[in-house]
C-alpha cells in the first residue's frame, strides 16, 4: 500500500524535506532502490551515492538540512528509521487462531487465542501458550512448557520440558531449547551421566537464530535475559546466565556455568571456557577464546583472549619478524667472525709468551705478559 512521504515523516517523528505529497510504495537498500521507493543514507559518503539513485525519497541524518532539490526525511538514526519502515511496508502476519488438523495437543493445554499451531506440530501436556503466538510446522513443545504472548516458534524447533519463555520471543528453525547439559563423572573406567534436572528460562524480547542449542541446567536454570539476540549455530551450555541485551554472533560457544553481564557483544566463533564471568559491556572479538574472567568494559581479542590493543601490537610485530630474523642472523655471523679473530689473537699471544719464557727475554714471565699487553695495544 502506498503512503505519502508526509505520513511516513509523521510516523518516524522526523523532519520532512521537500515534497510531502510524494507517494512511496516500498523501502529498499541503497544498492537496490528504484522509483517509488525510499532508501537511507547514514553519512555524507552514502548520501552522495543516494543522490545518484532514482529513489523517491532519502532518509538522512538530522544534521542534513537540504537534499539539493530531492525529498526526504531527517531523523536522528536513519538505519533505525529504515528498520521501522520495513515493518510498515512488510508487516508480520497476525495469527488467525487456527490449529491444523495434523497438530497433536496433549492434555490440559491452555491456549490464549488467537494462536496458530501449524501442520504436524506436537504440543505436550500442561503447556501454556499466550495469545498472538505462532508455532510453525514440525515444532515440538514438551510437557509443562510455558510460552508467552506474540512469540514465534519456528519450524522443527524442539522445546524440552519445563522451559519458560517470555513474551515476543522468536526461536528460528531447527533450534533446540532445554536439551540435557553435558555433564559426566569418570568412575571405574567409564563416564557416569549426571542427571540434568533443571530447566531453561528465556525472558522477553529474546531472538534465537537457526540451529541454536541452549542446554537445560543440571540444577536450577539456564537463563537468557531480556533483549538478548543470538545468531545461527550458537551453543549455550548448562547453567549459563546471559545478561540483558547481549549479542552473540554465529558459532559462538559458551561452556558450562558461564555468567555474562549486560550489553556484552561476542564476535563470530568466539568461545568461553567454563566457570568464567564476563562483565557488563565487554566486547569479545571474533574467534577469541576466553580463558579467564573479564572486567566490565574491556575489549578483548585473540587466542587466548587478552586486551585487543595488545593483540594488535603483537600482530603488527609478527609482520616485522622476517626482517628482524634477517638482522639477527647477520649479527650472529659477525659475532662468529669476531670470536674467531679473538681466538686467533689469543693463541698467537700465548705462543709468543711461551717463546720469550724459554729464551728468558724481559725477565721471564713478567716480560712475556708485558709483551702480550703491548701486542693488544697495537
Amino acid at each position: 500500500m502506498e503512503r505519502t512521504l508526509e505520513a511516513l515523516a509523521a510516523y518516524l517523528k522526523g523532519r520532512l524535506i521537500g515534497d510531502g505529497t510524494i507517494l512511496v510504495k516500498d523501502v529498499n537498500s541503497l544498492d537496490g532502490v528504484s522509483e517509488g521507493e525510499v532508501t537511507f543514507a547514514e553519512d555524507a559518503k552514502h548520501l552522495a551515492q543516494a543522490l545518484q539513485t532514482k529513489a523517491a525519497a532519502i532518509i538522512v541524518n538530522a544534521t542534513v538540512m537540504d537534499l539539493k532539490g530531492r525529498s526526504g526525511i531527517s531523523v536522528p538514526n536513519p538505519k533505525l528509521a529504515f528498520a521501522l519502515l520495513l515493518e510498515v511496508f512488510h508487516p508480520t502476519a497476525l495469527p488467525q487462531g487456527s490449529i491444523h488438523l495434523s497438530a497433536l495437543l496433549g492434555e490440559q493445554v491452555k491456549i490464549s487465542h488467537p494462536v496458530d499451531i501449524r501442520a504436524n506440530a506436537i504440543i505436550g501436556n500442561r503447556v501454556h501458550i499466550g495469545s498472538g503466538t505462532v508455532i510453525e510446522p514440525g515444532a515440538y513443545v514438551g510437557d509443562d512448557v510455558t510460552i508467552g504472548e506474540r512469540c514465534l516458534i519456528g519450524p522443527n524447533v524442539v522445546i524440552y520440558r519445563q522451559t519458560l519463555i517470555g513474551d515476543r520471543v522468536a526461536i528460528h528453525g531447527g533450534s533446540v531449547i532445554g536439551g540435557d547439559g553435558f555433564g559426566y563423572v569418570f568412575h571405574q573406567g567409564c563416564y557416569v551421566k549426571v542427571p540434568q534436572v533443571g530447566n531453561v528460562v528465556i525472558e522477553d524480547d529474546v531472538e534465537i537464530g537457526c540451529n541454536v542449542c541452549i542446554d537445560r541446567a543440571t540444577v536450577g536454570s539456564t537463563v537468557i535475559q531480556r533483549g538478548t539476540k543470538m545468531d545461527n549455530l550458537v551453543q549455550i551450555a548448562h547453567n549459563n546466565r546471559i545478561g540483558r541485551h547481549v549479542i552473540l554472533a554465529g558459532q559462538v560457544g559458551l561452556a558450562g556455568s558461564v555468567t555474562v553481564g549486560n550489553h556484552v557483544r561476542f564476535g563470530g566463533k568466539a568461545g568461553v571456557v567454563d566457570h568464567v564471568t564476563i562483565g557488563d559491556r565487554v566486547d569479545v572479538g571474533a574467534a577469541s577464546v576466553v580463558t579467564k574472567s573479564v572486567a566490565p568494559g574491556e575489549k578483548i581479542w585473540g587466542y587466548p583472549a587478552r586486551a585487543t590493543r595488545l593483540t594488535l601490537q603483537q600482530i603488527a610485530s609478527l609482520g616485522r619478524l622476517p626482517s628482524v630474523l634477517k638482522t639477527v642472523a647477520g649479527l650472529l655471523m659477525r659475532f662468529g667472525r669476531l670470536e674467531g679473530r679473538i681466538d686467533r689473537l689469543e693463541a698467537a699471544d700465548v705462543g709468543r709468551g711461551v717463546g720469550e719464557l724459554k729464551t728468558g727475554a724481559r725477565g721471564g714471565r713478567r716480560g712475556a705478559r708485558e709483551h702480550r699487553l703491548k701486542g693488544y695495544k697495537r
